[in-house]
C-alpha cells in the first residue's frame, strides 16, 4: 500500500511538472478544469486540456484523506525549502495552506506544495460559482469556478465524501 501511495504521489507531482512547464500563446488559451478519478484517488487541475500548462493542481490519494495542493508560482526571493502561506478564497470562505517551495531543476520551475488535512474545506471553496482566488502575499490569481462543474463534483466525491 505504501508503494502505491508513493507511486500516486510521484505521478501527481510528475504530472504537475509536465503540465506546468510551458505557457501557451494567448491565441491558444482556453483554460478549463480537468479532472481524473480512479482506484480511490482523484485529481483536479485548472489549465489547458491536453497541454503542459496548469495554474493549480489538487489531488487526493484516498477517500477522505488529505488534499495535496500544487501551485506553480515563484515569490520574490524564492528559496528551495522555504515556507509560504497560500490562501484559497471564494466569497466569505477561505483556507490557508502552509506550503513549501521547491525548484524543479529540469524546467527551472518553482512549485509551492502543501496539503489540506480534509477535503471538507475544499468542498465549500469549490462548490461556489464565483472565482477561486489563490493568493501568495500580494500576488492573487483568480480562477473561474462556473466551469468546474462535473470535474469538481467527481473530484469532491472521492476527496471529500
Amino acid at each position: 500500500m505504501k508503494k502505491i501511495t508513493r507511486l500516486l504521489s510521484a505521478t501527481a507531482l510528475s504530472a504537475m511538472v509536465l503540465m506546468s512547464a510551458h505557457r501557451p500563446s494567448a491565441a491558444e488559451e482556453e483554460l478549463t478544469w480537468i479532472g481524473w478519478v480512479g482506484e480511490g484517488a482523484a485529481s483536479l487541475a485548472y489549465g489547458l486540456a491536453e497541454s503542459d500548462y496548469v495554474l493549480l493542481s489538487l489531488a487526493c490519494e484516498k477517500p477522505g484523506g488529505p488534499v495535496l495542493v500544487y501551485f506553480p508560482h515563484e515569490p520574490e526571493g524564492a528559496r528551495d525549502g522555504a515556507r509560504y502561506q497560500l490562501i484559497l478564497e471564494t466569497g466569505s470562505r477561505a483556507a490557508t495552506i502552509e506550503t513549501t517551495g521547491r525548484r524543479m531543476e529540469m524546467d527551472d520551475l518553482f512549485i509551492l506544495e502543501g496539503e489540506l488535512q480534509s477535503g471538507e474545506e475544499l468542498k465549500a471553496l469549490l462548490g461556489g460559482t464565483e472565482s477561486l482566488k489563490v493568493s501568495i502575499g500580494e500576488d492573487v490569481t483568480e480562477l473561474p469556478l462556473a466551469a468546474s462543474g462535473e470535474a469538481a463534483r467527481e473530484f469532491l466525491a472521492v476527496c471529500a465524501p
